[in-house]
């Protein structure tokens, strides 16, 4: 009885043809998995550039302002400094209008809508703040947004504080009734002189939360 001839080129043809099948089916879902993960890192430099630079563009603005303000504090200064009866008429004007000056600019432009979250809200709605792995860095991330937040509710109050005040001797103006010392109720709260430390402070705060960032995507 004659043995069945084997066919060996056929199954061969087969078994390399099933073995580019099965290692195809194996290598894409490993495949896949590189390419989102490239995409993941690409877009999570991409949040943390934007935010390295909103960062760093509000702490400039904090500077800027607090430069302002500081030339505004004159006016507090000399007030806090002196009696009434000690107050010259001059140097009044000279201290209300370098205020003045400021008041205008801050008033008409307003602050705290200049002060930008966006690059940071997108990164949290993307859910791309889950790919930090670094919790301290994270930790400083949000602590730098919150004293954006903080410093827009700090901002909007000095600025009604400081209208308010401004609308009433106005108002007593056109009543006739002259201020001898105009501003002197604002200018004698802890807001003119305390604005000035804390655009400072918080402007060091995101300056340097951009540094980390910054040090994170050298490792």
């Amino acid at each position: 009885m004659k043995k069945p001839k084997i066919l060996f080129k056929p199954i061969a043809k087969y078994v390399r043809e099933i073995s580019v099948v099965v290692i195809g089916v194996a290598i894409t879902p490993f495949a896949s998995y590189l390419i989102t993960k490239g995409s993941e890192k690409r877009k999570l430099a991409l949040y943390t550039n934007s935010i390295q630079m909103e960062l760093s563009s509000n702490a400039e603005i904090l500077d800027y302002f607090a430069g302002l303000l500081e030339k505004a504090n004159k006016y507090a200064n000399y007030l806090r400094s002196n009696e009434n009866k000690s107050l010259n008429k001059d140097t009044l004007a000279y201290y209300r209008r370098t205020d003045s000056d400021g008041l205008g600019f801050e008033y008409f432009l307003s602050v705290s809508p200049i002060l930008q979250t966006y690059a940071f809200e997108m990164f949290k709605l993307s859910g791309g703040i889950n790919q930090i792995k670094d919790k301290e860095l994270l930790f400083s991330v949000w602590e730098a947004y919150f004293k954006i937040e903080y410093m827009k509710v700090l901002l909007d109050k000095y600025f009604q504080l400081k209208e308010e005040e401004y609308m009433n001797e106005l108002r007593l103006s056109v009543e006739g009734k002259p201020v001898a010392v105009p501003m002197k109720i604002f200018h004698s709260t802890h807001f003119p002189i305390a604005m000035v430390q804390w655009c400072k402070e918080f402007s060091e705060v995101l300056r340097k939360t951009a540094e980390k960032l910054e040090e994170a995507k050298n490792r």
